[in-house]
């Protein structure tokens, strides 16, 4: 063997091993659940993301960032140490499925059909007469799922709003939160929206797998807890309280 191929099979070894030496200490996979967290131009943005970010700087552990669809992500968290997904409703179907840090936000789950349509919802049963799009292993689906509704899915929320207004589903359940901000992400008249009913309320967590170790979560933990004490956790949602304005 020439010294050239020498030289460059040690240039390949490390830089194999250098990559090893700096992988990231968590995994994380992001919902489509903007302005809390969502990829826009393939990289992660929202109110949860900069609590993340304040979180691992403050526990001095590195990140990876994932944008897979949510039913993927979450099935891939449950087999993979290391690895956790935000924002997550916490729901009685996930609890043992995964270890919990939060609370980050509440969201109220909520139907919204087109303004022009002059829809009333009074309740869930009401609804059972509408098609009803939402994302595949989300908690609202879940929630809806146990009620007895048959959902058309879709990967993101955007997709979801663009069903709406195409006429392929007639309700669309969101938050108030989330619904104001993909209208703005879309270029969409807010007006066209309308929410209908209230139906859910969610405590939203970052979800780790089980065999995560306890000390990166106690880190985790301890960072949050920080943030709280300072205010920290405050001030960063009171940056996004002007997208956070509800529907009318």
């Amino acid at each position: 063997m020439n010294r050239f191929c020498l030289c460059f099979m040690s240039i390949l070894c490390a830089a194999y091993w250098q990559g090893t030496a700096q992988a990231a200490d968590l995994t994380l996979y992001l919902g489509d659940n903007p302005p809390f967290n969502s990829f826009v131009a393939n990289r992660p943005e929202g109110m949860a993301v900069d609590v993340m970010s304040e979180m691992l700087k403050r526990s001095q552990l590195s990140a990876e960032h994932k944008d897979f669809p949510w039913a993927r992500a979450l099935g891939t968290v449950q087999i993979s140490s290391n690895h956790c997904a935000y924002t997550v409703g916490r729901i009685p179907e996930r609890e043992a499925k995964f270890q919990w840090l939060g609370p980050i936000a509440t969201v109220k789950g909520t139907l919204f059909g087109l303004r022009e349509r002059n829809m009333q919802i009074k309740s869930l049963e009401d609804a059972k007469k509408y098609r009803i799009g939402d994302l595949r292993q989300g908690a609202n689906a879940i929630f809806l799922e146990s009620k007895g509704f048959t959902l058309d899915y879709a990967n993101t929320e955007d997709q979801n709003l663009r069903k709406l207004l195409a006429g392929h589903i007639d309700l669309y359940p969101g938050s108030s939160f989330s619904a104001r901000e993909i209208v703005r992400r879309l270029n969409l008249d807010p007006n066209k929206i309308q929410a209908l009913y209230v139906f859910n309320q969610v405590d939203l967590y970052l979800a780790c797998n089980l065999q995560t170790p306890a000390a990166t979560m106690a880190k985790l933990n301890s960072a949050l807890g920080s943030m709280r004490a300072d205010k920290t956790l405050q001030k960063i949602s009171a940056q996004y309280e002007a997208r956070f304005a509800a529907l009318d």
